[in-house]
């Protein structure tokens, strides 16, 4: 059967406020989130077993339903009662607990993948955009974004989105320290912590509709970094902005850390320095909606 393979991005949050919390416990959110470059391959193929068979280049991901890929094939097949199994490789590139979405990302191409396979058998795709989104909030609520992708204000878990005027042309630096973060422990520590009714995500949404970088940089900001404080992150920001960034921020949930820098060589040279001090380093520029649907 034929196989598909697709670039799956990697996301940062431009701003991420946390502005409720609902009776199941799951907290709400408010904030904007860019595609970047830096991406993980996946390839997809159809097979008559019934079975789903993932494997992974990074030896420590699991490969069995452990893995937010593997519960998306399951998943759409479960859905569509198509009589198919997946074949799925995963070439990793994104760093994993690191707040980047290399998890949500690989689920989305999974799902955009056997969509698009099943078409070439059924002659049609057996599931509309909305009908995707919504299997993806079932796995993750990263999943929605990384289906659609670009420059987008997510709210609600994150499946509530709006497309907003791309992030300008600029080097993204990321950089991953070797601090872990539980998403859980994470959300905990923010519910002790004050946010003095400080928010982030509006101010982005202008800054963004004037195409204004400089803006840009200045209204970013992440409620996880400011009620988590890591060392290691916070040093971080501060090596990337005295080495020329317009801002640097924790993404997500953390621990990963972005640079935003108009000077391709100012990045370069961030990277060279970080490089003893980090897990890994990589130089990324913004991804739209348009590219990333290729």
């Amino acid at each position: 059967m034929q196989v598909i393979e697709i670039n799956t991005y990697a996301k940062v949050n431009l701003s991420l406020d946390i502005v409720g919390r609902r009776e199941d416990g799951y907290h709400t959110v408010d904030m904007v989130m860019q595609s970047v470059s830096l991406c993980d391959r996946v390839r997809v193929a159809l097979n008559d077993s019934g079975q789903i068979r993932l494997t992974c280049s990074k030896p420590h991901i699991p490969e069995d339903g452990r893995n937010t890929a593997f519960k998306a094939a399951q998943l759409f097949l479960d859905v569509t009662g198509l009589p198919f199994g997946a074949e799925i490789h995963i070439e990793k590139h994104i760093p994993d607990e690191a707040g980047l979405g290399g998890g949500s990302a690989d689920a989305a191409a999974v799902l955009r993948a056997m969509n698009r396979l099943c078409a070439e058998v059924l002659g049609r795709e057996p599931l509309n955009t909305a009908e995707l989104l919504y299997l993806g909030m079932r796995i993750g609520a990263d999943v929605p974004f990384c289906i659609q992708n670009g420059t987008r204000r997510c709210g609600g878990i994150g499946e509530m989105m709006v497309p907003l005027a791309p992030l300008e042309a600029c080097t993204l630096l990321i950089a991953k320290p070797s601090l872990r973060v539980s998403t859980p422990e994470a959300y905990t520590l923010v519910d002790r912590v004050p946010d003095d009714g400080v928010r982030y995500t509006e101010r982005m949404v202008r800054a963004l509709e004037r195409r204004d970088l400089q803006a840009v940089a200045r209204c970013m900001g992440n409620r996880f970094d400011d009620a988590m404080q890591h060392q290691q992150v916070q040093a971080l920001k501060l090596a990337m902005c005295r080495g020329g960034a317009l801002n640097a921020l924790m993404t997500g949930s953390g621990s990963a850390v972005f640079g935003v820098f108009e000077n391709m060589e100012d990045a370069r040279s961030v990277l060279h320095a970080l490089e003893p001090s980090c897990e890994e380093v990589f130089l990324a520029r913004p991804v739209s909606a348009e590219e990333a649907a290729i």
